[in-house]
C-alpha cells in the first residue's frame, strides 16, 4: 500500500501544469512553487457557487538530518468567483529535499470526496 500511495504521489508530481489544469475545477487545490530555496504550499478555493468544503492537508519533507510531518485540517467557506486561500505552510531549503504535500478534500455538501498531491523526491 505505501508503494502504491508513493507512485501516486510522484505521479502527481510529474504531471505538473496538466494537473493544474484538471484540479482548478474542483473547489479546492494545491498550489506549489519555489520562493528561493523554499516551497510554499497553498490550499487554493474557488467555485461558482456558495458552498463549505471540509480539508486535510499533509506535508512531510525529509533531508539527511531528519524528518517533519504537519497536517492542518479545515472547513473552507467559498463564495461565488472569489479565490482565497484557506492554508500556507513554507518548507524551508526545501528546493534540494524530498517532500510531499497531499490535500484530501469533502467538497461543498454534494458528498464528493477527492485526493490531490504534489511533491519532488530528491
Amino acid at each position: 500500500m505505501v508503494g502504491v500511495i508513493h507512485t501516486l504521489w510522484l505521479a502527481a508530481a510529474l504531471v505538473g501544469a496538466n494537473a493544474d489544469a484538471a484540479t482548478s475545477a474542483r473547489p479546492l487545490h494545491l498550489v506549489t512553487e519555489p520562493i528561493g530555496a523554499d516551497i510554499r504550499i497553498r490550499v487554493v478555493g474557488e467555485s461558482a457557487v456558495a458552498c463549505e468544503a471540509n480539508y486535510v492537508l499533509e506535508v512531510s519533507n525529509k533531508s539527511a538530518t531528519g524528518s517533519n510531518r504537519s497536517v492542518q485540517r479545515g472547513a473552507a467557506r467559498l463564495r461565488p468567483g472569489a479565490e482565497a486561500t484557506f492554508s500556507t505552510v513554507t518548507l524551508v531549503d526545501a528546493v534540494s529535499r524530498h517532500w510531499t504535500a497531499r490535500l484530501s478534500v469533502h467538497s461543498c455538501g454534494r458528498g464528493e470526496r477527492y485526493d490531490e498531491a504534489k511533491g519532488a523526491l530528491r
